[in-house]
């Protein structure tokens, strides 16, 4: 294949310093030849890549000044329409203006963004005649932060591993290095602030930039500081002494202020085996993975506390987890098969419920496109606060717009197809009890059963997976549509849920006897969940996927020796058959110091006021209105003891395993559980996080808190295990490896 790729002018190509998406043009060049691609360069004059074909175009030399840059604008399409018939392939990294006289051509054109994107330019190139033309962004959270149209992929930057040794140990007086321009918003001044609290050195490479601004900035906060001891600066480094310097630190630091598109500096640390402290902004969450190649933090002191666990982490495996992610080799490919339409899967995820309030979808969507899958989530409006929630969020861009599709409206959007949906459901409640056939019946488990399965049939995938039973018609439909293998996500016991209407457990059993025989698989949010599936369809293949979170969110608690005991309870809506009366009687037994915070939402101001009414000290119950479901953690780690007072009333209840026990673990909570069955056997394995007591018995409830009250050693031993056995157990980055291998596996050996 003959391929051009295109870099403004102004810095050559490979770059003599500074110069990072010149750096990546040099990389893929070569890594298209290596291929066996006829590659050729429009960029810079006096650029030169061995085995590739150079076109020069301006002069060295940034910034460019204006009118070389529209000199530049002018030579590109002059030359690429000359050339439009004499190439395959083009990959530009400069202006999006330069392809403008092709846009319509036949020729396939990426146009890569490792920089803000221009969302206007984005959308008026779009808006144009255009053919086989695709953009791609170095993260997910650099396209999502935009409004964007036009086909977009991720496609993140690389880094070529062979110019970057290993270094397998530290000795405990390394460095600390901090790597980049000298800017404020990359937070230099921090990392000194970091290297003084935790008594650490500081190797500061990076060149002062050239702005007024940035060099009264290096002068007030950075230059003081510098006394060749503690604090060093070395300047900008070259790949070489990039190596040495990052090779002997402990750590790199990455404080950035501002939502920075990559950071490449972050896997050449990596690719020496040194972990990353960062702030959790821009792709961040997305290069670093937590606890395998550095830590993730919001706060000042949480970077200073991370710097002390930097030895927990294992630098032959940080290596080679950036290599497996980040290589020149695999980007390239993936680079290279955006225009190959067999080789990306897509997966529909259909769901009742909506993205806030429902994290197992988010995680296992996130986890989807981790594997490299393409995914959509088909969703229905079902509570107000997530609507507000996820608005909020995919206007932020943190959320793609394009990956989620509300079905059957809402009070907000779409208002007349949500009436006519709620005028359908209750047609279809009584039109199966008069005509009991199998349609009637499908569509009215819920409100947007109907919207589902026509949205459903809408998108063509190679799997579907199906979140609550009034989605199972959906996504077996459409999966039969297209002859492709669907899977059935089981979060509860839905056979064994709570009663809310007349015959609802025959209602139930019906759709799912209709639909899991000829599921691929069925996943159990807890074992004893799967092992009720399999019980039965014992024909079916059932995991477990337990419902835990990713380590991204574990917290650093404060362990207090004194003072007041705060308890804590979440859940989406605050409500009775939750066990919060007996926690209250329980409280009223102990009669001290003692706290509880309410988390969620208050549907019922009565029965607020009827627990209140039951407390000897009503002051001591505080109510903590809804949040991002992200939020919740760090909210948890300042409590003391994480309740999960669940009741056995119904076989569901008994069986599960809710998302609060898992918050708890990852927020350093000593739990108190009540003792379901799950619940029991989860604390029978995992002996040293927490305590049982009887479901219904308020007194034992008050001996266990008292015992903690009475041994605060022994309330931050639970605590120190509770978040251990989170942070290296029970996490997502664990578990959803079942549910990729499962997905994998029933793709590439679909029996259609």
């Amino acid at each position: 294949m003959k391929i051009l790729l295109i870099m403004d002018p102004g810095i050559l190509v490979p770059p003599k310093g500074y110069g990072g998406h010149e750096r990546l043009v040099y990389l893929f060049a070569r890594q298209y030849c290596e291929m066996g691609h006829d590659v050729h360069i429009l960029s810079t004059e006096g650029s030169h890549v061995e085995g590739c074909t150079m076109y020069p175009f301006g002069k060295e030399g940034f910034p460019q000044k204006e009118k070389d840059v529209r000199k530049a604008i002018l030579y590109a399409w002059n030359f690429l329409w000359k050339n439009r018939n004499n190439f395959d392939l083009i990959h530009n990294f400069g202006r999006l203006l330069y392809l403008l006289p092709i846009l319509n051509h036949p020729v396939k054109k990426i146009m890569t963004y490792g920089r803000e994107i221009s969302f206007s330019n984005i959308n008026k190139s779009v808006s144009l005649p255009n053919k086989n033309l695709v953009f791609t962004g170095c993260s997910h959270n650099l396209i999502r932060r935009n409004n964007l149209k036009g086909k977009w992929y991720t496609v993140y930057n690389a880094i070529d591993f062979s110019k970057y040794q290993l270094q397998k140990e530290f000795d405990k007086s390394a460095p600390l290095i901090f790597l980049g321009r000298l800017e404020k918003i990359k937070g230099c001044h921090t990392a000194i602030k970091i290297a003084i609290e935790t008594g650490n050195a500081l190797i500061i490479a990076g060149n002062i930039s050239p702005l007024p601004e940035e060099q009264e900035y290096f002068k007030r906060e950075i230059e003081p500081y510098i006394d060749g001891n503690q604090i060093t600066h070395v300047g900008q480094v070259n790949d070489e002494q990039k190596d040495y310097f990052l090779q002997k630190a402990k750590g790199l630091l990455f404080p950035i202020e501002w939502n920075e598109p990559f950071g490449i500096v972050m896997i050449e640390a990596m690719a020496c085996g040194t972990p990353v402290i960062a702030f959790n902004r821009g792709s961040v969450d997305e290069v670093v993975e937590e606890g395998v190649t550095g830590f993730k933090v919001n706060t000042f002191q949480e970077m200073a506390h991370a710097v002390s666990r930097l030895s927990e982490l294992d630098r032959t495996t940080c290596r080679h987890y950036a290599l497996s992610k980040f290589n020149a080799p695999g980007i390239a490919r993936k680079y290279l098969s955006l225009f190959d339409n067999a080789g990306k899967k897509k997966i529909v995820i259909v769901t009742t419920g909506q993205p806030a309030a429902n994290p197992r979808v988010m995680k296992e969507y996130e986890a989807l496109l981790y594997a490299g899958y393409q995914v959509k989530v088909l969703y229905t409006y079902s509570a107000e606060w997530s609507h507000h929630i996820d608005k909020k969020k995919f206007d932020e861009g943190l959320l793609d717009k394009n990956d989620f599709i509300l079905a059957g409206g809402s009070p907000h959007n779409q208002k007349l197809t949500y009436f006519f949906s709620r005028v359908l459901y209750r047609f279809f409640k009584i039109a199966m009890q008069l005509i009991p056939i199998s349609f009637f019946k499908e569509m009215a488990v819920v409100r947007s059963s109907l919207a589902l399965w026509v949205a459903a049939s809408k998108y063509k995938a190679d799997f579907y997976i199906a979140h609550y039973v009034g989605a199972l018609p959906a996504a077996a439909h459409a999966a039969k549509k297209n002859q492709v293998p669907f899977a059935f996500d089981a979060e509860d016991y839905h056979r064994g849920e709570p009663v809310y209407y007349a015959n609802q457990k025959k209602h139930i059993t019906y759709i799912e006897d209709q639909y899991l025989p000829t599921a691929s698989f069925i996943s159990g949010a807890s074992p004893l969940i799967a092992r009720a599936y399999k019980n039965n369809y014992p024909g079916v293949p059932v995991i477990t996927v337990n419902n835990v979170f990713s380590r991204k969110f574990v917290q650093q608690p404060v362990f207090r020796y004194s003072g007041t005991i705060n308890l804590f309870w979440f859940s989406q809506n605050i409500g009775p058959n939750r066990g919060l009366e007996i926690i209250i009687e329980a409280m009223n037994i102990v009669d001290g110091d003692l706290f509880l915070y309410l988390l969620g939402n208050n549907k019922s101001r009565d029965y607020i006021q009827l627990l209140l009414s039951k407390s000897k000290k009503p002051e001591n119950i505080k109510i903590i209105e809804p949040v991002v479901p992200e939020n919740v953690f760090s909210i948890a780690a300042s409590f003391d003891i994480g309740l999960a007072s669940e009741m056995p009333l119904s076989e569901n209840r008994n069986l599960c395993l809710t998302n609060k026990i898992f918050t708890y673990l990852l927020s350093g909570n000593c739990i108190i559980a009540s003792d379901t069955e799950a619940q029991k056997m989860l604390l029978d394995t995992y002996q040293n996080i927490g305590m049982l007591y009887k479901a219904d018995d308020p007194a034992e409830l008050a001996v266990q808190i008292k015992k903690l009250i009475n041994n605060r050693s022994l309330l931050n031993e639970y605590r120190q295990n509770a978040l251990d056995t989170g942070y290296k157990v029970l996490n997502w980055e664990t578990e959803r490896n079942i549910l990729i291998e499962a997905v994998t596996t029933n793709i590439q050996n679909r029996p259609f």
